[in-house]
């Protein structure tokens, strides 16, 4: 009897962790290897990093998408949410921003053909002067 006990609840257990949608969109940009926007490479294609980053900033839960992908992401995903907190809440921006001023995290980055390394604090003071809103390759260029 304990036996199916058991069982019953490890299947119950199991079917809700199926049933759970895997958010690919997130998931991508959370582990994402360059922060980017505007065109990129040779190309000038958008990366595939903003082009998640505008797919989130589009639905009716961006601001809590971009607080988790700040939490949980990799630097250059930390960047894009960055972005969007700031164009969503200004105030909430300056909240989350105000420790990383000094901040030496790296975070690869790319403008037109240029792949550079920069401090997560060095990104943040190009977000805060609107640099990726404006004209994301008078930056680099």
């Amino acid at each position: 009897m304990k036996a199916w006990i058991v069982l019953a609840v490890f299947l119950s257990a199991a079917s809700a962790q199926v049933s759970a949608p895997v958010d690919a969109t997130f998931e991508r940009l959370a582990k994402v290897e360059m922060f980017a926007l505007g065109p990129t490479g040779y190309a000038g294609v958008i990366s595939q990093g903003e082009k998640d980053y505008k797919l989130i900033l589009s639905r009716p839960s961006a601001t809590a998408d971009f607080e988790r992908l700040f939490s949980a992401g990799n630097p250059q995903a930390k960047s894009y949410a960055l972005v969007g907190i700031r164009a969503i809440n200004p105030n909430r921006f300056k909240e989350l921003s105000s420790s990383l001023r000094d901040s030496k995290e790296d975070v690869t980055t790319q403008s037109g053909c240029i792949v550079s390394h920069e401090s997560l604090g060095t990104v943040l003071k190009h977000i805060e002067a609107g640099d990726y809103t404006q004209n994301p390759l008078a930056r680099g260029q």
